[in-house]
């Protein structure tokens, strides 16, 4: 991980180096207002020293940085951070991998349940058709019964009416003889 090149790091170096050449731009018109005398007796010596004077500035702020990130662990601090955020960034990723393998398997579950719920609405419907077809099939078994009852209803009460004149005359025949026996 230390020997890593850290792309904060890098970027950090960047920033400095910008930064520190934004600040040194060269202003040599500013630079020889502080030295009116000298600026116009020998403008190309004192261009000189100030480009000299902007290189050891430079080399001066830099070398301070790297003493600084140095003496702070800068780099191996920014390396880690680096490589804790690809982790974290890692374990996203999986983690959307696996939601979305769940979704997709849940997806899969839900129409395999759904394929099966289908397929019991329609045994189910084929099921009432078959018991439709079997009701009216015993509507008309149960109508010809009740036929066959009401017709032997009928029979049997031709058949009673029959059986009731015996009896009222067997009764009256009964009551005869006891009153020609009582008398």
């Amino acid at each position: 991980m230390e020997n890593q090149n850290s792309k904060r790091f890098n970027k950090l170096g960047q920033v400095v180096e910008k930064v520190v050449s934004k600040i040194l731009e060269p202003n040599l018109k500013n630079f020889r207002s502080n030295f009116s005398t000298i600026g116009t007796e020998n403008s190309s010596v004192l261009g000189d020293i100030y480009k000299q004077f902007l290189m050891i500035l430079q080399t001066s702020i830099m070398s301070e940085f790297d003493l600084i990130q140095e003496e702070r662990q800068i780099k191996s601090k920014l390396t880690k951070l680096d490589y804790l955020l690809d982790q974290k960034a890692k374990r996203y990723q999986d983690y959307q991998e696996k939601k979305k393998q769940k979704s997709i398997q849940l997806e899969k579950q839900k129409l395999k349940i759904l394929k099966h719920k289908q397929s019991q609405r329609l045994k189910l419907i084929n099921h009432l058709a078959q018991l439709n077809q079997n009701n009216e099939k015993l509507k008309g078994e149960i109508k010809h019964l009740n036929q066959n009852i009401k017709q032997q209803i009928k029979d049997h009460q031709q058949g009673n009416d029959k059986v009731s004149l015996i009896k009222d005359l067997q009764i009256s025949s009964a009551i005869s003889e006891k009153l020609l026996n009582q008398n």
